[in-house]
């Protein structure tokens, strides 16, 4: 009786979701379990579709633009409030706390682990100071 290896074929959507945990930060090790595909063949195409980490990189890096703008972000707005000096709405740390737990674990079931990880750190160093404040 001759034994034959089972061959594995996952479909385009397992590999869009592969795909989006890799480049969200988690281990390829960790995906391939996950996702039950071969740690060779996730490798192998990371690297023939040009999604490795490398590449992500390289295309995320922006070049800086001669001139700028005149208006800050949206997001740095805040900020440049703190540092003008102006009144700044204060926030409840507990419910900032709280609110970061539920985004982490939002980001969780999306399969960005990276995000998450980095989020759960940010909550972990906030809850710190808010104890030394005590």
């Amino acid at each position: 009786m001759e034994h034959h290896r089972l061959r594995k074929y996952r479909g385009p959507e397992t590999w869009a979701r592969v795909r989006q945990a890799y480049v969200a930060g988690e281990s390829a090790p960790s995906v391939a379990r996950r996702f039950d595909v071969g740690l060779a063949n996730l490798r192998r195409r990371a690297m023939k579709e040009g999604w490795t980490r490398k590449t992500i990189a390289r295309q995320l890096d922006l070049k800086p633009i001669r001139g700028g703008t005149d208006e800050p972000e949206p997001a740095l707005a805040a900020l440049n409030a703190v540092l003008e000096g102006e009144d700044v709405p204060t926030v409840d740390a507990h419910e900032a706390l709280a609110q970061t737990v539920r985004r982490a674990a939002w980001l969780l079931t999306q399969g960005r682990t990276g995000e998450a990880s980095a989020l759960l750190k940010a909550a972990s160093a906030l809850e710190k100071l808010r104890f030394r404040a005590r």
